[in-house]
């Protein structure tokens, strides 16, 4: 390939008029920092590269969306010297020591990245390093411990407390995606301390501890659909706590199976009624009030 030239550079736009993850980068050695003499505009577009598991065609793989304005990125170039098809795959991350400046080339025209709170940091995750985690969401999930209330029979109640975080990564064995946004998927090798975690920026998440144990936190709504059977079997102790109403519709049969005891606590009463016969049945029936009263 006579005229394969290399490039490394940095992109100035991403807004692909025709979506398909085009992006305008400015080329070392190629193209000149003054942006008067050459501005964003005029930088020809570069044409992504996904990997062989992204077909790439219909819709079907991953989108070529990941770079932001301000990222390092590796290409070459397919007409050689002319310079004007610019291909990339790959992006280089670095420490940052200076603030974008907009005014000039080679940084992100937004002024957005890198941020200040990061400059002269790895642009590894931080996540990924367990450095200033007191500045990541482990922190807020520490601090944000929910704890339930439930019922141990007889009147009386227990606590139970939301299991906290395992986090305890060793680089570099965190695998960690973060979008602009804040969104959050870990897939974390740690000897001793293996996680799967997914985090939603709303604070929504579900997180699988090293033994397996498995904590989902819901900041909103949820709404859940099985189209045919629900089946769940609960080998220990099964607790809920709602803190308002339980509504429970059933259009079919209900049927409720105990081999203990079966007890009903309710502070302003009881209220059962039916269309069909009620029947009570035991060894020993036991009414007691004051008053009785049947009708």
């Amino acid at each position: 390939m006579q005229n394969f030239v290399w490039f490394q550079g940095v992109i100035e736009d991403r807004n692909d008029p025709l979506k398909i993850g085009r992006v305008k980068i400015r080329c070392y050695g190629y193209h000149t920092e003054n942006k008067q003499d050459l501005p964003t505009e005029d930088l020809p577009w570069a044409t992504p590269i996904t990997p062989v598991t992204s077909a790439s065609v219909n819709g079907i793989g991953e989108t070529p969306l990941g770079p932001v304005t301000g990222t390092w990125v590796v290409g070459f170039f397919r007409d050689g010297s002319l310079a004007q098809n610019p291909v990339y795959f790959g992006t280089i991350p670095a420490i940052s020591s200076m603030l974008p400046n907009p005014n000039i080339g080679f940084s992100d025209p937004s002024g957005e990245y890198p941020k200040e709170d990061f400059i002269d940091e790895s642009d590894t995750n931080r996540l990924a390093r367990n450095e200033k985690i007191e500045e990541t969401i482990v922190e807020k999930k520490r601090n944000d411990i929910d704890e339930m209330e439930v019922p141990s029979g007889g009147g009386s109640s227990s606590q139970i407390t939301e299991p906290t975080t395992p986090y305890n990564t060793q680089y570099p064995f965190n695998k960690v995606k973060e979008t602009e946004g804040g969104h959050i998927q870990e897939f974390d090798d740690t000897p001793g301390a293996e996680r799967i975690h997914w985090y939603h920026r709303s604070g929504t998440f579900e997180e699988i501890h090293p033994d397996g144990s498995t904590v989902l936190k819901v900041v909103g709504s949820k709404y859940e659909v099985t189209i045919n059977d629900n089946n769940l079997h609960v080998k220990g102790d099964l607790n809920i706590d709602v803190d308002q109403n339980a509504n429970i519709l059933i259009n079919g049969n209900a049927n409720v199976k105990v081999d203990g005891k079966l007890d009903f606590v309710a502070e302003d009463g009881i209220d059962i009624s039916t269309n069909g016969n009620l029947n009570l049945s035991g060894k020993t029936v036991n009414i007691s009030g004051k008053p009785i009263n049947l009708n």
